[in-house]
């Protein structure tokens, strides 16, 4: 089994959203919830193959997860990663302890 290496987690995670049909899937999948790879491939006209590789690299980063149902593929965003993710990122930029400080006085 492919084993990703820590080192590239962070910097693969936010490749994943640097693509605007990436952008647009993780929409969809926002508004509907688990969604099959054929229905995505369908709303956003474009082949089971090519919505297949994007879907491949929002699974290595980390922000989606899959399941397999006999043939049928569903999708859905994995809340819990991308959140241990944005934690990560936060404390990489050392922002965890002032951004409640910004929400508070509402900037």
């Amino acid at each position: 089994m492919f084993l990703q290496n820590p080192r590239n987690e962070l910097p693969d995670h936010f490749l994943a959203f640097a693509n605007p049909t990436r952008l647009r899937i993780l929409e969809r999948l926002g508004s509907e919830g688990e969604v099959s790879v054929n229905d995505l491939a369908a709303h956003l006209h474009m082949s089971q193959p090519r919505i297949s590789w994007h879907l491949r690299m929002l699974r290595v980063g980390g922000v989606i997860r899959t399941r397999r149902e006999g043939r049928q593929v569903y999708c859905s965003l994995d809340i819990q990663n991308i959140a241990r993710f944005r934690g990560r990122l936060d404390q990489l930029l050392g922002i965890q302890g002032r951004v409640k400080v910004h929400e508070e006085i509402g900037a």
